[in-house]
Protein backbone atom coordinates (compact mmCIF):
# COMPACT_ATOMS: atom_id res chain seq x y z
CA UNK A 1 0.00 0.00 0.00
CA UNK A 2 2.78 2.45 0.95
CA UNK A 3 3.96 1.58 -2.73
CA UNK A 4 0.79 2.85 -4.46
CA UNK A 5 0.66 5.95 -1.91
CA UNK A 6 4.45 6.84 -3.08
CA UNK A 7 3.09 6.58 -6.68
CA UNK A 8 0.28 8.52 -6.29
CA UNK A 9 2.27 11.55 -4.75
CA UNK A 10 4.44 12.01 -7.39
CA UNK A 11 6.62 15.18 -6.37
CA UNK A 12 4.70 16.08 -3.44
CA UNK A 13 6.09 15.65 0.05
CA UNK A 14 2.67 14.60 1.57
CA UNK A 15 -1.23 13.86 1.52
CA UNK A 16 -2.48 17.41 2.09
CA UNK A 17 -0.47 19.19 -1.00
CA UNK A 18 -1.13 16.25 -3.37
CA UNK A 19 -5.00 16.73 -1.76
CA UNK A 20 -4.88 20.34 -2.71
CA UNK A 21 -3.25 19.70 -6.10
CA UNK A 22 -5.69 17.11 -6.74
CA UNK A 23 -8.67 19.74 -6.03
CA UNK A 24 -7.28 22.57 -7.55
CA UNK A 25 -6.66 20.34 -11.35
CA UNK A 26 -10.25 18.74 -10.88
CA UNK A 27 -11.64 22.29 -10.92
CA UNK A 28 -9.66 24.14 -13.20
CA UNK A 29 -10.72 20.94 -16.05
CA UNK A 30 -14.47 20.45 -15.25
CA UNK A 31 -15.36 23.68 -13.97
CA UNK A 32 -13.49 26.29 -16.07
CA UNK A 33 -16.53 28.74 -16.26
CA UNK A 34 -17.28 28.75 -12.56
CA UNK A 35 -16.87 31.76 -10.96
CA UNK A 36 -14.28 31.32 -8.70
CA UNK A 37 -10.75 31.62 -7.44
CA UNK A 38 -8.03 29.33 -6.18
CA UNK A 39 -6.49 30.60 -2.88
CA UNK A 40 -3.20 28.97 -2.40
CA UNK A 41 -2.46 29.67 1.86
CA UNK A 42 1.46 29.22 2.41
CA UNK A 43 2.24 28.02 5.92
CA UNK A 44 -0.49 28.85 8.06
CA UNK A 45 0.67 30.39 12.12
CA UNK A 46 -1.93 31.29 14.82
CA UNK A 47 -3.98 33.89 15.07
CA UNK A 48 -2.22 37.84 14.98
CA UNK A 49 -5.23 39.86 15.28
CA UNK A 50 -8.70 38.28 16.38
CA UNK A 51 -10.18 36.88 18.14
CA UNK A 52 -7.69 35.94 20.17
CA UNK A 53 -3.73 36.69 19.22
CA UNK A 54 -2.33 34.10 19.22
CA UNK A 55 -4.74 31.31 19.58
CA UNK A 56 -4.59 28.28 18.04
CA UNK A 57 -6.38 24.36 18.53
CA UNK A 58 -4.32 22.03 17.45
CA UNK A 59 -0.01 20.99 17.73
CA UNK A 60 -0.36 20.02 13.87
CA UNK A 61 2.58 21.67 12.00
CA UNK A 62 3.86 24.51 13.68
CA UNK A 63 2.63 23.94 16.74
CA UNK A 64 4.20 20.75 17.79
CA UNK A 65 7.39 21.55 16.74
CA UNK A 66 7.13 24.61 19.00
CA UNK A 67 6.23 22.46 21.96
CA UNK A 68 8.58 19.75 21.50
CA UNK A 69 11.83 22.56 21.67
CA UNK A 70 9.97 24.68 24.18
CA UNK A 71 9.75 21.31 26.26
CA UNK A 72 13.29 20.03 25.30
CA UNK A 73 12.76 17.21 23.50
CA UNK A 74 13.30 18.46 20.35
CA UNK A 75 17.49 19.08 20.02
CA UNK A 76 17.48 19.57 16.40
CA UNK A 77 16.03 20.79 13.55
CA UNK A 78 16.67 20.15 9.50
CA UNK A 79 16.56 23.73 7.85
CA UNK A 80 18.30 26.50 6.12
CA UNK A 81 18.22 30.13 8.18
CA UNK A 82 18.36 32.48 5.16
CA UNK A 83 15.76 31.17 3.61
CA UNK A 84 12.56 33.26 3.57
CA UNK A 85 9.85 31.63 5.84
CA UNK A 86 6.46 31.99 3.94
CA UNK A 87 4.13 31.85 6.69
CA UNK A 88 0.33 33.75 7.28
CA UNK A 89 -1.29 34.13 9.99
CA UNK A 90 -4.63 31.94 10.09
CA UNK A 91 -6.80 35.77 10.51
CA UNK A 92 -5.18 37.63 7.94
CA UNK A 93 -6.00 34.30 5.68
CA UNK A 94 -9.60 34.54 6.12
CA UNK A 95 -9.46 37.58 5.51
CA UNK A 96 -8.18 37.55 2.34
CA UNK A 97 -10.37 34.64 1.68
CA UNK A 98 -13.75 36.70 2.24
CA UNK A 99 -11.92 39.77 0.45
CA UNK A 100 -11.20 37.50 -2.79
CA UNK A 101 -14.80 35.94 -2.36
CA UNK A 102 -16.19 39.31 -2.21
CA UNK A 103 -14.42 40.34 -5.77
CA UNK A 104 -15.17 37.15 -7.59
CA UNK A 105 -19.08 37.61 -6.24
CA UNK A 106 -19.36 41.01 -7.68
CA UNK A 107 -17.73 40.48 -11.08
CA UNK A 108 -14.64 42.74 -9.99
CA UNK A 109 -11.84 40.68 -10.46
CA UNK A 110 -12.36 39.24 -14.61
CA UNK A 111 -10.35 36.49 -16.05
CA UNK A 112 -10.81 34.58 -18.49
CA UNK A 113 -9.54 31.56 -16.71
CA UNK A 114 -9.78 30.59 -12.93
CA UNK A 115 -7.54 33.17 -11.30
CA UNK A 116 -5.37 32.16 -8.80
CA UNK A 117 -3.80 33.90 -5.37
CA UNK A 118 -0.89 33.51 -3.07
CA UNK A 119 -1.90 33.81 -0.11
CA UNK A 120 1.38 34.82 1.95
CA UNK A 121 3.15 37.39 3.86
CA UNK A 122 7.03 37.15 2.39
CA UNK A 123 7.14 39.96 0.45
CA UNK A 124 4.91 42.17 2.26
CA UNK A 125 7.23 41.45 5.97
CA UNK A 126 9.61 39.02 4.90
CA UNK A 127 11.07 36.99 7.76
CA UNK A 128 13.96 34.36 8.16
CA UNK A 129 13.55 30.64 9.66
CA UNK A 130 17.23 31.70 11.56
CA UNK A 131 15.23 34.76 12.64
CA UNK A 132 12.16 33.58 14.22
CA UNK A 133 14.06 30.53 15.26
CA UNK A 134 15.73 32.99 17.52
CA UNK A 135 13.06 35.43 18.96
CA UNK A 136 11.07 32.06 19.51
CA UNK A 137 14.04 30.65 21.56
CA UNK A 138 14.16 34.63 23.73
CA UNK A 139 10.68 34.37 24.14
CA UNK A 140 10.45 30.15 25.40
CA UNK A 141 13.40 31.34 27.85
CA UNK A 142 11.26 34.29 29.44
CA UNK A 143 8.11 31.87 29.05
CA UNK A 144 8.92 28.65 29.60
CA UNK A 145 6.70 25.70 29.10
CA UNK A 146 5.69 23.12 32.49
CA UNK A 147 7.63 20.01 32.78
CA UNK A 148 10.99 20.14 30.70
CA UNK A 149 12.64 17.43 29.75
CA UNK A 150 15.54 18.92 28.65
CA UNK A 151 16.89 22.58 28.92
CA UNK A 152 15.64 23.91 25.19
CA UNK A 153 18.73 24.82 23.95
CA UNK A 154 18.37 23.09 20.54
CA UNK A 155 19.67 24.38 17.39
CA UNK A 156 19.13 24.53 13.36
CA UNK A 157 21.68 21.90 11.06
CA UNK A 158 21.97 22.87 8.01
CA UNK A 159 24.18 19.63 7.03
CA UNK A 160 21.09 16.72 6.52
CA UNK A 161 23.72 14.24 7.80
CA UNK A 162 24.82 16.09 10.81
CA UNK A 163 21.14 16.20 11.75
CA UNK A 164 20.31 12.92 11.23
CA UNK A 165 23.38 12.46 13.81
CA UNK A 166 21.75 14.76 16.34
CA UNK A 167 18.66 12.95 16.31
CA UNK A 168 20.09 9.72 17.03
CA UNK A 169 22.25 10.64 19.74
CA UNK A 170 19.48 13.16 21.02
CA UNK A 171 16.02 12.29 19.81
CA UNK A 172 16.17 8.09 19.45
CA UNK A 173 18.51 6.97 22.48
CA UNK A 174 17.27 9.22 25.16
CA UNK A 175 13.72 8.15 23.89
CA UNK A 176 14.39 4.32 24.34
CA UNK A 177 16.65 5.20 27.24
CA UNK A 178 13.37 6.53 29.59
CA UNK A 179 11.10 3.72 28.24
CA UNK A 180 13.56 1.32 29.46
CA UNK A 181 13.10 3.41 32.67
CA UNK A 182 9.19 3.64 32.70
CA UNK A 183 9.56 -0.17 32.19
CA UNK A 184 11.48 -0.99 35.12
CA UNK A 185 9.70 1.20 37.11
CA UNK A 186 6.39 -0.46 35.69
CA UNK A 187 5.16 3.06 34.46
CA UNK A 188 3.38 3.59 31.39
CA UNK A 189 5.96 4.11 28.10
CA UNK A 190 5.34 6.83 26.18
CA UNK A 191 8.64 8.62 24.73
CA UNK A 192 9.42 6.59 21.47
CA UNK A 193 5.78 6.77 20.55
CA UNK A 194 6.20 11.21 20.90
CA UNK A 195 9.52 10.68 18.81
CA UNK A 196 7.95 9.30 16.17
CA UNK A 197 5.25 11.23 15.98
CA UNK A 198 8.07 14.29 15.89
CA UNK A 199 9.80 12.90 13.24
CA UNK A 200 6.77 12.47 11.09
CA UNK A 201 6.41 16.27 11.99
CA UNK A 202 9.76 17.56 11.39
CA UNK A 203 10.57 15.36 8.02
CA UNK A 204 7.13 17.40 6.53
CA UNK A 205 8.43 20.92 7.93
CA UNK A 206 11.79 20.01 6.53
CA UNK A 207 10.64 20.10 2.83
CA UNK A 208 9.58 23.72 3.37
CA UNK A 209 12.39 24.80 5.24
CA UNK A 210 15.72 23.31 2.97
CA UNK A 211 14.01 25.19 -0.46
CA UNK A 212 13.81 28.74 -0.86
CA UNK A 213 10.16 29.88 -1.81
CA UNK A 214 9.32 32.24 -3.79
CA UNK A 215 5.06 33.11 -3.64
CA UNK A 216 4.30 35.98 -6.20
CA UNK A 217 1.69 37.68 -4.00
CA UNK A 218 1.40 40.82 -6.63
CA UNK A 219 -2.40 40.16 -7.17
CA UNK A 220 -3.11 40.18 -3.53
CA UNK A 221 -1.06 43.33 -2.49
CA UNK A 222 -2.57 45.27 -5.67
CA UNK A 223 -6.15 44.05 -3.91
CA UNK A 224 -5.08 45.91 -0.19
CA UNK A 225 -3.99 48.77 -1.51
CA UNK A 226 -7.68 49.46 -3.57
CA UNK A 227 -9.21 48.82 -0.25
CA UNK A 228 -11.23 51.65 1.32
CA UNK A 229 -9.91 52.55 4.76
CA UNK A 230 -12.46 51.16 6.53
CA UNK A 231 -12.17 47.69 4.52
CA UNK A 232 -8.29 47.82 5.62
CA UNK A 233 -9.58 48.15 9.16
CA UNK A 234 -12.04 45.43 9.24
CA UNK A 235 -10.36 42.96 6.46
CA UNK A 236 -6.40 43.17 7.04
CA UNK A 237 -4.63 41.15 3.92
CA UNK A 238 -1.42 42.84 3.88
CA UNK A 239 0.27 43.61 7.33
CA UNK A 240 3.20 45.93 6.78
CA UNK A 241 3.63 47.25 10.09
CA UNK A 242 4.16 43.51 12.00
CA UNK A 243 5.85 43.96 15.38
CA UNK A 244 7.46 40.40 15.16
CA UNK A 245 8.63 39.97 18.93
CA UNK A 246 5.25 40.54 20.35
CA UNK A 247 3.75 37.95 17.86
CA UNK A 248 6.62 35.26 18.58
CA UNK A 249 4.82 35.72 21.96
CA UNK A 250 1.44 35.81 21.20
CA UNK A 251 1.64 32.22 19.23
CA UNK A 252 4.02 30.68 22.51
CA UNK A 253 1.51 31.75 24.99
CA UNK A 254 -1.20 30.64 22.94
CA UNK A 255 0.26 27.08 22.71
CA UNK A 256 0.97 27.11 26.10
CA UNK A 257 -2.75 28.40 27.39
CA UNK A 258 -5.14 26.82 24.47
CA UNK A 259 -3.15 23.46 23.15
CA UNK A 260 -1.41 22.75 26.46
CA UNK A 261 -3.98 23.72 29.01
CA UNK A 262 -0.75 25.48 31.18
CA UNK A 263 -2.08 28.61 32.90
CA UNK A 264 -0.28 31.70 32.98
CA UNK A 265 0.10 31.61 36.90
CA UNK A 266 2.55 28.35 36.73
CA UNK A 267 5.36 30.55 34.92
CA UNK A 268 7.26 31.33 38.09
CA UNK A 269 7.42 27.45 38.49
CA UNK A 270 8.21 26.74 34.94
CA UNK A 271 11.02 29.53 35.37
CA UNK A 272 12.36 27.78 38.60
CA UNK A 273 12.08 24.31 36.98
CA UNK A 274 14.20 25.40 33.74
CA UNK A 275 16.85 27.05 36.03
CA UNK A 276 17.57 23.67 37.43
CA UNK A 277 17.23 21.93 33.74
CA UNK A 278 19.99 24.73 32.79
CA UNK A 279 22.21 23.71 35.75
CA UNK A 280 21.75 19.51 34.59
CA UNK A 281 22.29 20.88 31.03
CA UNK A 282 25.86 22.51 31.74
CA UNK A 283 26.82 19.90 33.65
CA UNK A 284 25.97 16.85 31.35
CA UNK A 285 27.81 18.74 28.49
CA UNK A 286 30.78 19.21 30.85
CA UNK A 287 31.17 15.16 31.72
CA UNK A 288 30.35 14.44 28.16
CA UNK A 289 33.99 16.44 26.96
CA UNK A 290 35.70 15.40 30.23
CA UNK A 291 35.19 12.15 29.39
CA UNK A 292 35.84 12.00 25.47
CA UNK A 293 38.80 13.96 26.56
CA UNK A 294 39.74 11.64 29.48
CA UNK A 295 39.54 8.31 27.01
CA UNK A 296 41.93 10.03 24.51
CA UNK A 297 44.16 10.77 27.34
CA UNK A 298 44.23 7.10 28.61
CA UNK A 299 44.55 5.90 24.77
CA UNK A 300 46.84 8.09 23.18
CA UNK A 301 50.73 8.37 24.34
CA UNK A 302 50.92 11.76 22.23
CA UNK A 303 48.12 13.82 23.83
CA UNK A 304 49.90 12.49 27.32
CA UNK A 305 52.94 14.39 26.43
CA UNK A 306 51.39 17.33 24.81
CA UNK A 307 49.96 17.72 28.47
CA UNK A 308 52.56 17.51 30.27
CA UNK A 309 54.45 19.67 28.27
CA UNK A 310 51.71 22.10 28.94
CA UNK A 311 51.50 21.84 32.49
CA UNK A 312 55.33 21.92 32.38
CA UNK A 313 55.17 25.26 30.59
CA UNK A 314 52.63 26.67 32.83
CA UNK A 315 54.34 25.96 36.22
CA UNK A 316 57.82 27.20 35.05
CA UNK A 317 55.48 30.74 34.10
CA UNK A 318 53.75 30.52 37.87
CA UNK A 319 57.33 29.89 39.89
CA UNK A 320 59.43 32.46 37.25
Amino acid sequence: IYIYIYRLLGPHPNCYTYSKRLTETLVANEYPNLPCIIARPSIVFPILLEPVPGWVDTLNGIGGIIVGAGKGVIRSIHCIPTYCAEIIPVDIAINDLIVLSYMIGTSKIKSKSIPVYNITQGNVRPITWGEMLEKGRKIIYDYPFEGQAWYPDGDIRTNKYVHNLFVFFFHIIPAYLIDFLMLIFRQKRFMVRIQKRISVGLEVLQYFTTRNWKFCNDKGIAIANKQSPADQNLFPIAIRHLDEDKYTMDIILGIRQYCMKEDLSTLPKARRHQKVMYVIHITTVCLFYFGIFYCIYNTCEIVKILVKYVIGKLQSLVFA
